[in-house]
Parts: C-alpha cells; sequence; structure tokens
C-alpha cells in the first residue's frame, strides 16, 4: 500500500476511534481527554501532511507489510466495539495501548522493509508515533501519581510517619514507639 495514504489513513481512523469513545463516555471529564487525542490526531495528520510536502517522495514509497485491513484503529474498533472508561486514567490507558501497537507496527514494517527510502520513511512515522506516546505516558503518570506516591517525612507529620497505621495500638499501649520517635517526645 502507498504508504503516505496508510499514514493518512492511519490518522483520520484515530481520529474517528477517540471521537467516538468520546461520544460514548459518560463523564465530562473522560469525554476532555478522548477529544484532546482526537485533537492530537488531528495534528499529527498535519504534521504528516507537511511531511509529504516537503518530500514528495513519500507518494511513491509503497510497503507491502501495510494493508489497508491492518489499520489499528480500524481494528481495535471492530474488535472492542467501543471500551468504556470510566475515568481519566482508564482513558490515557486505552490510548497508550493503541499508540503501542501503531509504534510497534511501524517498527516492524521498518525492520522487514527492503527499500531503504520506505525504511527511512517508516522510522519517520514510527518517530512522529513514538512521540505521540511519549507524551501519553506522561499524562497517565501525572493522572495515575496521586494513587502511587508517597509523601517524604518532612511533607507531613512525622509522628504519623513513624507510626503508620498503628496509632490505635499506641493509644492502647500495646506497642512501643520507636527508638527515634521517644527522643523526640
Amino acid at each position: 500500500m502507498n504508504l503516505y495514504e496508510y499514514a493518512q489513513a492511519t490518522e483520520e481512523s484515530g481520529i474517528r476511534y477517540y471521537q467516538e469513545l468520546a461520544t460514548g463516555a459518560r463523564k465530562d471529564g473522560v469525554k476532555g481527554v478522548f477529544n484532546m487525542l482526537a485533537d492530537d490526531e488531528k495534528k499529527l495528520l498535519a504534521k504528516i501532511q507537511l511531511i509529504r510536502q516537503r518530500f514528495p517522495r513519500m507518494d511513491s514509497l509503497n510497503c507491502a507489510q501495510l494493508q489497508k485491513n491492518t489499520i489499528v484503529f480500524d481494528r481495535l474498533r471492530k474488535n472492542s466495539g467501543h471500551p468504556k472508561a470510566e475515568s481519566d486514567l482508564e482513558a490515557y490507558r486505552l490510548a497508550r495501548e493503541a499508540e503501542e501497537k501503531v509504534v510497534s507496527q511501524y517498527m516492524h514494517a521498518a525492520e522487514a522493509e527492503q527499500n531503504p527510502q520506505t525504511k527511512e520513511m517508516l522510522q519517520w512515522l514510527a518517530a512522529l508515533e513514538r512521540h505521540e506516546l511519549l507524551e501519553i505516558e506522561q499524562l497517565y503518570d501525572f493522572v495515575n501519581a496521586p494513587s502511587e506516591s508517597l509523601e517524604w517525612g518532612e511533607f507531613s507529620n512525622l509522628d504519623g510517619f513513624y507510626n503508620f497505621g498503628r496509632y490505635a495500638d499506641l493509644r492502647q499501649g500495646k506497642l512501643q514507639l520507636p527508638t527515634d520517635a521517644k527522643q523526640r517526645h
């Protein structure tokens, strides 16, 4: 298949995928995430169109590995229908999984490609998608941070830090205070 047509079809399919997920979302925050992801796919499509303008040879490059029926977002829409995301975190997880598949697909096609120009263009497309994936991973990590962070002692009550989870036992006199805590009292 023509490489430019495939890349364009992938981004257009991604836009539709995220817009459909936004339409099916029940929470406004999740809708916002999917709408933002659809906008990002539009920006990526514009970048691909810019690459085509600057490198007209992209129109003449074909890749046997990439066929119309292998577009990741189309497969996701057919196989899973419309997966439901109940939180921003789930929305970013779905997006991360989809983008990982797109990057992987371009990289596998590049590895199998014999034509050096096509291989180079596939690597460029993979790099664009990898950048998109990195942004989604950073957003996922940011949204997930509250559930995976532990405050340092100096930012909280140190007594609570030393006795985490044992207040009832301390009040009943069943546990000894740690050595450091005894010195502080």
